[in-house]
């Protein structure tokens, strides 16, 4: 961590402070950096004088610039010795709503004087003397509104003080618990609630308050009458509360009084009055102030009488639960069921967990058990889930309840575990234990997910032939069927039927949204999928935006932060802003669990990224990690890692081998998979060997069709045209290596003035692309090079030998020689050393 907290952006506002020649009114809530923004504007600067206002200075006149002054005070004009002592160039006046009016009556005097520049902060919406309101209600000087930091702010602030990158969902959360206060920030991080996981910063563990923040929150509360803060412990353990309700908890006159001093926020919600504290720290010392017993009746009087009121609200349940849970009242199984359930549903998935639990030790029973087992399944605690299910398998239940268990229980076997046999099994016998029609077809539908996970697309297509055959679905059949019908439709590589199955479903389950958030996250990502195949990549990025938000406000829900943050990565490195989507990637890993299903998604994209920008060791690293923490059950978590492989070779200079990885892959990838492993054949520099197959894809899709053009062409011209396609998708690397193979191309046909502007076209889109170092690019670093000249110019760089190189390229030793020797005459150079320097990027 820095050694100070650093200055970090405010560039416009500096720039307004530097360029004000009379003076600026810097004006903002507590806590925005309005002193620090000041102190940057003018630290360069001689001759700065510091008045600094303070609620005991405001007692006496001049009282804040006594330390200014001389010691003895005039006989005559105070007001004029006082400017007559102040002949600094610039005066800062440090909170001037606290000045005593002589104090602001001379601020005002110097402003109109001239001779000095006054620079004021003032708290906004806070009263001011006269004086110092009429220097911008005038026009003596400009105010200037200093808001808090923004999202972007912050997350700039926070990678200078922390000196590495912080996890995008860490950034959010630190945002929305400060409100962008610039004090508040700092102090939350020196709690220690970040922990540098993967050389990413991310919080882990419950918020801390440091005694600093305490009394610094503490101070903005300010004093409070016995009904004022007894309406603030209200709202700190049960916001937001209805204003009704809190008028028969408290004083309604109270709260008015806490809305005035900006306490609290009062909005309207439909037709009621919702109260919330005004910031999220305010809670926390409020919370932190009251002793046990105090905030025991708190909770049960706000249990009882949200209760008496009839648990109107859908969150009723959940916090009803809660508070009686723990205001230490006897539990109740059902209510605390009911709100386990709402909290995974809202994935509170921590708060679940716990209510989970506090239902099985009121009684609850296997409701309660198969409950906990499910949430337990959403926060990763695989193992512990199939326990739990386990040992309620052999009670006797509905069957409903029965299907039910067996498909979540065979869920949490496959995607959690891995153990696809053990899964099977589970829903073969659950499918002979159903009675109903409905039943038999629920476990047919997820027998044929887990067919399609498994890349098994014939059997999952037959599964569900069979349950539609069985008769009428019920409405939550077909929402389930819906989604396996759109995993079927993606693996074949119909992108566009797999849109229209995806908003066909969608539309069924917005009818009863809350109860199936797996179902909606399983759409949202095979849209995204879809999206990508059609080269519709604004369409992707948005879904990846929608699904990774569907892990909760704090990111608890693991699995989507995993699926879409490597979707959003993907989508990013197609785009060819590869900085952008190795970030991803790297916030993305540092959630992993091990093992993992997900890891071969997740780390992938890590490797894809980094061997797409030159950095060959970091990927292959984290190859090696994928190794150890996967545990894959389809081609949906090896195919990631084979594509990176395949890179992280190129970037090796071994484009033969990349070549053969990619061609292989081709072979036993699904439908929707093949065109982007023959497309890498073609960024390699083979098209010969993938044209046809490209070309007899039936695949209907602008991005394939253009695929197959970019192997199909022949000069540059041709090249031209692919290129400019690519860029219309917003593909900028594929573009960008497409100019650099129609340059090649031209240079060949010896067309300069088409080598010269499509080498100038693929220069002006790799700029663009974050730093990418492809073997296509290359030729923008070295120009003229043929394919095998520059992988053989890689090797060397390596400082491979000779004979080393041409067992690895199965060529001979002569061949080797000659080839260097005509790379040393392009380039002009004659060693590896300086070969190694002029390729810089590739050599890893």
């Amino acid at each position: 961590m820095a050694a100070s907290w650093p200055f970090v952006g405010r560039t416009a506002q500096l720039a307004a402070i530097r360029s004000a020649d009379r003076g600026v009114v810097v004006a903002g809530p507590p806590g925005t950096g309005k002193s620090r923004l000041v102190a940057q504007a003018v630290h360069d600067l001689d001759g700065v004088a510091w008045a600094r206002a303070t609620a005991a200075a405001g007692e006496l006149p001049l009282g804040a610039f006594a330390p200014l002054l001389p010691a003895t005070p005039p006989t005559g004009n105070p007001l004029g010795w006082a400017a007559a002592a102040l002949r600094a160039p610039v005066l800062v006046v440090d909170d001037a709503h606290l000045l005593d009016p002589a104090s602001a009556a001379l601020v005002h005097h110097l402003v109109t004087r001239g001779g000095t520049r006054v620079i004021a902060t003032l708290r906004s919406r806070t009263a001011v003397p006269d004086a110092v309101h009429a220097l911008w209600k005038d026009g003596l000087v400009p105010r200037l509104e200093l808001e808090p930091f923004s999202l972007e702010d912050t997350a700039a602030v926070l990678e200078a003080a922390l000196g590495g990158r912080v996890e995008s969902a860490t950034v959010a959360r630190l945002w929305r618990v400060s409100q962008g206060n610039a004090l508040y920030l700092h102090e939350l991080v020196l709690s220690g609630i970040l922990i540098e996981d993967g050389q990413v910063w991310r919080w882990r563990g419950p918020l801390t308050i440091t005694p600093t923040l305490r009394e610094t929150v503490a101070a903005r509360i300010g004093d409070l009458t016995v009904r004022e803060r007894e309406a603030m412990e209200l709202l700190a353990y049960g916001e937001p509360l209805g204003a009704d309700l809190l008028a028969v908890l408290g004083s309604l006159d109270a709260v008015q009084q806490l809305e005035d001093r900006q306490l609290v926020t009062v909005q309207r919600d439909g037709l009621r009055l919702q109260v919330r504290l005004a910031h999220p720290l305010y809670g926390e010392v409020i919370r932190d102030g009251c002793g046990v017993l105090r905030a025991r009746t708190m909770m049960r009087r706000l249990a009882q009488a949200v209760t008496e009121a009839g648990l109107r609200r859908r969150e009723d349940v959940l916090r009803v639960a809660l508070w009686r849970l723990d205001g230490g009242m006897s539990g109740d199984p059902g209510l605390l069921l009911a709100g386990c359930e709402r909290a995974r549903v809202i994935r509170d998935l921590e708060l679940a967990v716990r209510l989970g639990r506090a239902a099985v030790a009121a009684g609850g029973a296997t409701p309660a058990l198969a409950a906990l087992g499910t949430v337990l399944f959403y926060t990763d605690r695989h193992a512990e889930a199939e326990e739990m299910y386990a040992g309620v398998w052999a009670a006797e239940m509905g069957e409903t309840a029965r299907i039910d268990l067996g498909v979540q229980r065979a869920l949490n076997l496959t995607v959690g575990l891995g153990d696809v046999a053990r899964a099977r099994a589970v829903l073969e016998e659950t499918t002979r234990l159903a009675r109903g029609v409905e039943g038999r077809q629920g476990t047919l539908i997820m027998r044929a997910v887990l067919a399609a996970l498994t890349g098994d697309i014939a059997a999952a297509e037959d599964l569900l032939a069979r349950t539609r055959d069985m008769g009428p679905l019920s409405p939550h059949g077909l929402r389930m069927i819906g989604g396996a019908e759109a995993a079927v439709l993606l693996a074949r590589g119909q992108a566009t039927e797999c849109l229209a199955r995806v908003q066909e479903a969608g539309a069924r389950l917005a009818q009863q949204p809350d109860a199936m958030r797996s179902l909606s996250a399983a759409l949202t990502g095979y849209a995204a999928n879809a999206a990508l195949l059609l080269g519709d990549l604004d369409t992707a990025e948005r879904l990846a935006d929608e699904g990774y938000d569907l892990g909760g406000q704090w990111g608890s829900w693991t699995r989507a932060i995993l699926e879409f943050g490597a979707a959003k990565a993907r989508v990013l490195r197609m785009r060819g802003r590869l900085t952008d989507a190795l970030a991803w990637a790297r916030d993305t890993v540092v959630r992993l669990p091990v093992p993992s299903t997900l890891a071969g998604a997740c780390l992938g994209e890590l490797a894809h990224a980094y061997a797409l920008l030159g950095d060959v060791a970091a990927a292959e690293q984290a190859l090696a990690r994928a190794e150890g923490a996967g545990t894959p059950i389809g081609p949906y978590g090896v195919l990631p890692l084979r594509f990176a492989r395949a890179w992280t070779m190129a970037g090796r200079g071994d484009a033969a081998g990349a070549v053969e990885i990619c061609l292989e892959s081709a072979e036993s990838a699904l439908p929707c998979d093949v065109p982007f492993a023959l497309h890498d054949v073609v960024r390699l520099g083979r098209p010969d060997l993938v044209a046809a197959r490209l070309a007899a894809l039936e695949v209907d899709s602008p991005l394939v069709a253009l695929f197959a053009r970019h192997a199909a062409a022949r000069d540059g011209a041709q090249l031209d045209v692919v290129s400019e396609g690519f860029e219309r998708l917003g593909l900028l690397l594929y573009a960008a290596e497409a100019a650099a193979q129609a340059a090649a191309r031209y240079r060949e046909s010896r067309l300069w003035r088409g080598m010269r502007a499509a080498q100038t076209r693929a220069w002006r889109l790799s700029q663009r692309c974050q730093g990418a170092r492809t073997l296509a690019l290359m030729d923008l670093d070295v120009p003229g090079l043929t394919p095998r000249q520059r992988e053989i110019a890689v090797l060397a760089a390596q400082g491979l030998t000779n004979r080393e190189i041409a067992e690895r390229l199965v060529v001979s030793v002569r061949t080797v020689a000659n080839t260097l020797y005509a790379i040393y005459e392009r380039t002009g150079v004659n060693d590896r050393t300086a070969l190694a320097s002029l390729l810089s990027g590739p050599q890893g």
